[in-house]
């Protein structure tokens, strides 16, 4: 059986989800086409690694992400850091021939993120940026149902992605606090997920935005141990000024007159995972909330007003990706399980010698959404987003 051995740089709460996803996927797929094989592990110090390694069952270490990079055993370089090194780290691994997984936003500014797209397909290298929600059956089967026609061109789309996890104040200051490391706060973080919706749904590109931007909490508690995010209370009585952003709203216009709005928080106490959208066409809607997560609501207008109305439509086994975990519809698959049906992805296209989906020029779009928002909160105006970039 074929081998595609697993470079890991970063091994904190996401680099321990694609391990997870990685193994799972040997599991789920067979080892069909090539079986993932966890090889090395750098982290922010030696030690860090040394013990990533024994607990996610990789066969060794690395000192730093470089030997990672120019390690010739390695095929698939993954970067799970903070997002100021993931530039860095995958120009390297794509000079050394790498292919490259990458968590989002793909990095802190659109122009970096075309370059690395444009490095990327220059060396013929397969790419991934971590858009695992997209991944979801049930959000291959909007796709194409909004592509096939059955809600009419699309003419409103509500999207919205709140949570609570940076509500309270005593939360340690973090990495995704601090500009210069994050480059955004939460217009980045989550609205990266938010824009990926979109782009994956709709087939018209959003041309302009008008976002406004607010910071909630300015000051928190300094962590006890650097490097590490954590909800858990108990840092230091040390303030640390955060200068990224809790609350994003963002309005904007795509297409042949659509217009639509998104909302996004980390502070939006008692709602953990509040994620959804509305997509609204000229002959009907779909709906999709994350709290009933392998479900689609389909809404067409036709028949006796009376009985007009939502439809729930239920994932199941006629999607082979979620046939590879389940025989019958109704069991509820969730984000681990669609970071294995991500990582699986990548190990097929690069097996092919494909693209993968979504990649590195998928993740760059992205990047100059974010671009557009945070220029269009500090000018106070609409931004075309052709305006941000290269």
């Amino acid at each position: 059986m074929a081998e595609l051995k697993i470079g890991l740089i970063g091994a904190g709460w996401m680099g321990k989800t694609h391990s997870m996803a990685y193994r799972a996927a040997r599991l789920a797929f067979g080892g069909d086409p090539a079986e993932p094989v966890l090889e090395v592990v750098a982290d922010a110090t030696e030690e860090i690694a040394a013990r990533a390694a024994a607990d996610l069952g990789f066969r060794r270490h690395a000192r730093d992400w470089r030997e990672v990079v120019e390690d010739p055993a390695v095929d698939i370089v993954d970067i799970t850091t903070p997002n100021d090194l993931h530039f860095d780290v995958a120009m390297a691994a794509i000079a050394a021939g790498k292919h490259v997984y990458c968590e989002k936003p793909l990095t802190n500014d659109a122009g970096t993120a075309f370059e690395m797209a444009a490095a990327a397909e220059k060396a013929g290298v397969t790419t991934m940026v971590g858009f695992n929600y997209v991944k979801n059956p049930v959000q291959g089967l909007a796709r194409r149902l909004i592509a096939e026609g059955e809600i009419g061109p699309v003419r409103h789309y509500r999207g919205a992605f709140n949570s609570d996890f940076l509500g309270r104040r005593d939360v340690p200051f973090s990495w995704r606090n601090d500009k210069a490391r994050a480059g955004s706060g939460v217009i980045g973080d989550i609205g990266a997920h938010c824009f990926a919706y979109f782009r994956h749904l709709v087939t018209q590109p959003i041309d302009e935005v008008m976002c406004d931007l607010r910071i909630v909490i300015d000051e928190r508690p300094r962590a006890e141990s650097a490097g590490r995010f954590s909800l858990d209370a108990g840092g230091s009585a040390d303030l640390v000024r955060a200068d990224t952003d809790d609350i994003a709203t963002v309005m904007f216009r795509f297409g042949d007159g659509g217009t639509g709005h998104m909302e996004m928080s980390r502070v939006a106490f008692g709602r953990r995972m509040e994620i959804g959208y509305d997509v609204t066409g000229t002959e009907g809607a779909l709906r999709y909330l994350y709290d009933r997560i392998n479900e689609l609501q389909l809404y067409r207008e036709e028949g006796p007003q009376e009985t007009k109305g939502f439809k729930r439509i239920e994932m199941g086994p006629t999607d082979p990706r979620y046939a590879a975990f389940y025989p019958v519809p109704g069991i509820g698959a969730g984000y681990n399980d669609y970071k294995v049906m991500e990582a699986q992805d990548l190990l097929e296209a690069v097996a092919a010698g494909r693209p993968a989906y979504p990649d590195f020029r998928f993740g760059a779009e992205i990047q100059r959404l974010i671009d557009a928002c945070i220029l269009s909160d500090a000018e106070g105006r609409w931004v075309k987003v052709a305006e941000v970039g290269p």
